[in-house]
């Protein structure tokens, strides 16, 4: 979650989600009573109704909330309520609308009493997971930065200094330049502890750096290269707008779903009654406050059956009320395929216990 502005006195926060957790976040944050402005669309009849024409107008409102739903299908957070702000020369003031709210959208939130400590906490650990560092290099200068969900911050940055190309010395002035780069990476991405290394830059050189990189990082941490026309702040820049942000951060999310089956899978070998799988077993440990740990198959959100939806929904209120950490995973992750086969819901539980269905040893 990317948190743009944030003025408590007047109870408003802005915010861009950024990954389907993000979402679900802000549905269980907003709540009847709240003012939520957005950029949307709305039909406008010009005329007499009826007779005249109608089309859709883009335009920014402001609803008092009185209902959210996380909408099959699409993964979007629909928030209907009425128009208090906006155009007056369409006539939307006391009227009903939707605002449909998808990753990468922004919308201002107004808790007309203030945030609530925990909701507000809730709102800010999503935007505090870090996601990738991002070096930028090319054969003048080099910049180290770290993409969070708050934004990205150059955290070192520096010039080449290369002799001439015909200068014999320049090979090896560029793999001591290399070296340091790396190890100033390194001790980056020991600090910030962030799940994704990205080395992007023009030519060969960033092969170069990502090879000496590899060898100095985690195990665990991820290295990808991409294509930029220049190193430094500038490459930082035209990186995160190559759209690295939201990308990292929904691999993150992958990574830590892949964490999590890891610790699931230990678990249910040793300690079978540490764990849950299926929505109905996850929910009635979930009812318990049994459950400490969360990881749901976006899939369900989707699901065609109504039914299903409304029991995932249920799951997802019950685990948020009893302060589970939730995690979200694709089907199309690498993780996505075990957890479909375990129902598409998983849980590590806070202690063992015995759940009807289940054995324990």
């Amino acid at each position: 979650m990317k948190i743009v502005f944030k003025d408590l006195k007047r109870g408003v926060v802005k915010v861009v989600p950024e990954t389907t957790d993000d979402i679900w976040t802000l549905y269980t944050v907003i709540q009847p009573g709240d003012l939520v402005r957005a950029r949307t669309v709305r039909e406008v009849h010009f005329g007499e109704r009826g007779s005249g024409r109608s089309s859709r107008v883009p335009m920014t409102l402001t609803i008092r909330v009185e209902k959210t739903e996380f909408q099959a299908f699409t993964t979007r957070l629909r928030i209907r309520g009425l128009v208090v702000e906006g155009p007056e020369k369409y006539g939307v003031l006391g009227k009903y609308h939707t605002i449909n709210i998808d990753v990468g959208r922004e919308l201002e939130i107004m808790k007309p009493h203030g945030w609530p400590r925990a909701l507000l906490e809730k709102l800010e650990s999503s935007s505090l997971q870090p996601a990738a560092v991002i070096v930028a290099v090319d054969y003048d200068e080099y910049a180290v930065a770290i993409a969070r969900g708050q934004g990205v911050r150059v955290l070192a940055e520096g010039g080449l200094h290369l002799p001439g190309k015909d200068d014999p010395s320049r090979e090896e002035k560029m793999r001591e330049a290399l070296t340091i780069i790396a190890k100033t990476t390194a001790g980056i991405v020991e600090r910030e502890k962030p799940l994704l290394v990205v080395v992007a830059g023009p030519g060969m050189l960033k092969d170069a750096l990502a090879e000496r990189l590899r060898t100095l990082l985690p195990r665990e941490v991820r290295l990808y290269v991409d294509h930029v026309s220049m190193g430094g702040h500038a490459g930082i820049l035209e990186e995160v707008r190559r759209g690295v942000m939201r990308n990292a951060l929904r691999e993150a999310a992958s990574i830590r779903a892949e964490k999590f089956i890891e610790e699931f899978e230990k678990l249910l070998a040793k300690e079978p009654c540490r764990v849950a799988y299926t929505i109905d077993m996850v929910t009635e440990a979930a009812r318990m406050g049994a459950v400490g740990k969360l990881l749901v198959l976006d899939e369900l959100l989707h699901h065609p059956d109504p039914e299903v939806r409304k029991r995932v929904d249920e799951l997802l209120r019950l685990a948020d009320m009893t302060r589970s950490e939730i995690q979200f995973i694709s089907t199309e992750a690498p993780a996505g395929a075990k957890v479909k086969s375990l129902g598409g819901v998983v849980a590590i539980l806070r202690y063992a216990l015995q759940l009807q269905g289940k054995a324990c040893n």
